[in-house]
C-alpha cells in the first residue's frame, strides 16, 4: 500500500475485492480510542463503554494481531478526523506504517461511501455479513448474516466466550460450505469487529474480511441512519482523508 488519499486506498481494495485476494481491514477511530484509553462514554448508535471492561484488552490484542498479518490492514483517522494526536498514537502503538499495514479509518465513509456501496452493487458482490439490521434489501447480494446485537459491546464482560464460539463456528460452517472458494466477509459490529475479524484472518487467510462498519446501515435499517456521509452533498459526502494533508473535498 502506497501513500496515497483515501479514494486510492479504497481502489486498491476494491480490487482485491474483484481479483477475489485475501486481505484483512479493520478501522479503529475515536470510539476504540476511547476504550483503549478506558474512558466511559455513550456511543452514536446507544451502546455504553464502562472503564474497567475486558473489552479494552480484548481490542487491543486483536488490533495488535491485525497490525502483524500479511495482507492486514489496520485503518485509523488522518489528522483532520479527530486531530493529529490520534493519529500518532495509533501509528506509534501498533507500529503501523504506510506501505506495510496502515489505511484509512474512513476507508467506506465519508467521499467513500458511495463508491463503495455501488461498487458492491452494480458489481453484483456477494458476501456474507456479520452485524445488525434486518436485511430486507432488494440491493446487496448479501447471502447469509450473523447477527449482531449492537448491545453485545455491554454484555462482553461475561458473554464474549460464548458469543466469539458462535461467530467462529458459523464462519467455519460458510467456509467449508464454500470449499475453495474466496469468501469476503463485511462486519459491522463496532469494537467488536477488531476482535473478530484478525482472529478469523488468522485462521482463514485465503478469505476477505472487510470491518464495514456503518456503511450497510443505510440499506439494512430501512435508511434509518444516523452518518451524514449518505446525504448527498452534506458536507461529510464531500470528505477525502490523506496522512499528508489532512482533508481535502470533492468538489
Amino acid at each position: 500500500m502506497t501513500i496515497n488519499n483515501s479514494f486510492k486506498h479504497l481502489i486498491f481494495f476494491m480490487n482485491l475485492i474483484k481479483d477475489k485476494k485475501p486481505f484483512l481491514v479493520i478501522r479503529p477511530n475515536d470510539g476504540e480510542y476511547m476504550i483503549l484509553e478506558d474512558i466511559n462514554f455513550t456511543n452514536i448508535d446507544f451502546w455504553t463503554y464502562k472503564s474497567g471492561s475486558k473489552l479494552k484488552n480484548d481490542l487491543f490484542d486483536g488490533i495488535k494481531l491485525a497490525s502483524s498479518l500479511e495482507n492486514g490492514y489496520v485503518g485509523i483517522p488522518c489528522k483532520d478526523c479527530w486531530n493529529s494526536y490520534k493519529t500518532e498514537w495509533y501509528i506509534n502503538t501498533f507500529n503501523l506504517s504506510l506501505g506495510k499495514n496502515l489505511t484509512y479509518g474512513n476507508l467506506v465513509c465519508n467521499y467513500n461511501w458511495k463508491i463503495f456501496t455501488n461498487f458492491l452493487i452494480e458489481n453484483k458482490i456477494f458476501f456474507y455479513y456479520i452485524g445488525p439490521g434486518k436485511l430486507d434489501c432488494n440491493s446487496l447480494l448479501i447471502k447469509e448474516r450473523f447477527f449482531v446485537d449492537e448491545k453485545q459491546i455491554e454484555r462482553w464482560d461475561y458473554e464474549s466466550d460464548l458469543f466469539l464460539k458462535n461467530v467462529y463456528e458459523w464462519v467455519d460452517k460458510k467456509i467449508k460450505e464454500e470449499k475453495d472458494n474466496v469468501i469476503l466477509f463485511l462486519i459491522s459490529a463496532g469494537p467488536l469487529s477488531k476482535i473478530i475479524a484478525p482472529n478469523l484472518f488468522k485462521k482463514y487467510k485465503n478469505n476477505q474480511f472487510l470491518d464495514c462498519g456503518s456503511s450497510l446501515d443505510f440499506f439494512l435499517k430501512n435508511g434509518e441512519n444516523n452518518r451524514p456521509y449518505t446525504i448527498n452533498n452534506n458536507y461529510y459526502a464531500r470528505i477525502i482523508c490523506d496522512f499528508n494533508e489532512g482533508h481535502s473535498f470533492f468538489e
